[in-house]
Order: C-alpha cells, then sequence, then structure tokens
C-alpha cells in the first residue's frame, strides 16, 4: 500500500467502532450521513419522527456491512432530546460523536411569522441541541469524543422570507463557537457544519406562510452523499469548521466585504418576487 492510500486508510479508521447518536436521520443529509458513517464501521443510534423511514435508513445501514438502531422521537418536545441521549448510552454503551442535524425550515415574511411556528422552530433547531449536548458531555469527556452541529451557509446572512430559518442557523453557528473553547480542555471537540443548498426533500417538509415557492432553484446545489462524505471526513481529521458550496462560500465573502450591496440585491429581489409594499401600489 503507498504512502497516500495508507494515509487514507489510517483516517478512514479512525470511525471504525465509534458509537454515534444521529438526530434527523430518516432523509436528506442525515440519512446520507447514516449510511456514510455506517460505511467507515461506526455504530449508530438513529433519531427521528418517521419509524418507517428510520427502519429503512436502519435497513441499508446494515445492509452495506455497518450496524444502526432506531429510536423515534419529537425533538419539539421538552426533554425528548436528552432522552435520545440516555437511550444512545444505554443501547450503545458508549458515545463517541453526537451529530445534532435534525431541523427543518420557515418560509414567511418576520412580520407574518406565527410565533408558535418559530417557537417550534427555534426548539427544534436549537434547544434540542443544546439540550442534547448538556446531556451528551459527561459521555462525551469519557471517550474524547466530538459534537458536530448541522447549521447552514444562511447563519452568516439573514435572507428574506426566511428569517426565521436563518436565525436559528446564527444561534447555531454561536453554540459551536462558545462551547469549543468550554470543552476544549476536557478533549471533546466541536464541528461547526455550514451547507450551501443542498438536494434533499428539505423543501416538502418546510412550513409556508405566503405566497413562497416550496422549492428552491438547485443550481450548483450538492447532493446529500457528497455533504455526508465531507462530513464524515471532516470528523475524522477533527476539523472546527466545514463550509460547503459555491454561492454559500460567496454569499458569506460578499456580505463580509460588502454587506450594504447585499442589502441591495435582496431588497430588489424581494421586489422583483413579490412586487411593491401594499403601501406603495
Amino acid at each position: 500500500m503507498s504512502g497516500a492510500a495508507g494515509k487514507i486508510a489510517r483516517m478512514a479508521a479512525s470511525l471504525a467502532g465509534a458509537a454515534i447518536l444521529l438526530t434527523g436521520a430518516s432523509s436528506g443529509i442525515g440519512r446520507a450521513l447514516a449510511l456514510e458513517l455506517g460505511r467507515r464501521g461506526a455504530t449508530l443510534l438513529l433519531t427521528g419522527r418517521d419509524a418507517t423511514r428510520l427502519a429503512a435508513t436502519a435497513h441499508e445501514v446494515t445492509a452495506t456491512g455497518g450496524r444502526a438502531e432506531t429510536a423515534c422521537a419529537d425533538l419539539a418536545e421538552p426533554g425528548a432530546a436528552r432522552a435520545l441521549v440516555e437511550t444512545a448510552l444505554q443501547r450503545l454503551g458508549r458515545l463517541d460523536a453526537l451529530v445534532n442535524n435534525a431541523g427543518y425550515g420557515l418560509s414567511a415574511f418576520l412580520e407574518q411569522a406565527p410565533l408558535p411556528e418559530l417557537d417550534r422552530l427555534f426548539a427544534v433547531n436549537v434547544r434540542a441541541v443544546v439540550e442534547a449536548t448538556q446531556a451528551a458531555l459527561p459521555a462525551l469527556r469519557a471517550t474524547r469524543g466530538q459534537v458536530v452541529n448541522v447549521g447552514s451557509v444562511v447563519g452568516h446572512r439573514g435572507l428574506p422570507a426566511l428569517g426565521g430559518y436563518c436565525m436559528t442557523k446564527a444561534a447555531l453557528a454561536s453554540f459551536s463557537e462558545a462551547l469549543r473553547p468550554e470543552v476544549a480542555r476536557d478533549g471533546v471537540h466541536v464541528l461547526q457544519v455550514e451547507p450551501g443548498l443542498t438536494t434533499t426533500d428539505f423543501g416538502l417538509h418546510r412550513v409556508v406562510v405566503g405566497p413562497h415557492p416550496r422549492h428552491f432553484r438547485s443550481w450548483f446545489a450538492m447532493t446529500p452523499e457528497s455533504v455526508a462524505r465531507r462530513i464524515a471526513r471532516a470528523m475524522e481529521r477533527r476539523q472546527r469548521r466545514l463550509v460547503m458550496g459555491l454561492p454559500g462560500k460567496a454569499l458569506i465573502a460578499a456580505n463580509a466585504l460588502a454587506p450594504w450591496l447585499v442589502e441591495r440585491l435582496l431588497a430588489r429581489k424581494v421586489v422583483r418576487d413579490y412586487g411593491a409594499a401594499p403601501s406603495n401600489r
């Protein structure tokens, strides 16, 4: 085996036997990541709300030589995330990684966003992440494991009609940044993942309030499988941050260099897509 091939093999072996709790594993990036981690030898507890789809994902993981169990939960419910961590420890015996992937979207102008829906959005996308992490940290300290938070590039720039979702992803990025130095002394690693547009069924599960499209244009979109491979590699290398997708990277760079220009372009897009405000018509 060549030196390069040997290095890759050693890196891939680092997830072999790892006990991993993966939320949001029934579809999209979560499903692809379950298959990728299973191929790399991890033992998984897969969670989500759809028992049938979870079972199908677990079957696929097993068929490719991995090991996976399932547990259904609604992360909007207080205590559900903590209970999942306890279940993972009971079934897997240890915990080497917590992958906070579960989440959903909301399309609504902030003026029209229902407050109960925003409460649920933050409960799933943010509070459940904090709750699961708090519950998992004692076990992760024992294994010098890692917390993986799957956010989004839109956590760096709020977008019209996606403000609620963007706020949750910005909160998740801040959570990762604050947590990392807090737990570094214990040998626990924190990876913040920020994918751009990905070809998943995210639009089908997104709550839409108002005249907003359910699906986004898929130009330059990544596949869930390519995202999953990069996340797995980042876990092996214990990277701090992983930003994916050319459009997303361009958005972050443009917003850092000329936020006024990005804002002006977005304002024009709102007028183009939705017309002038009622008071200006």
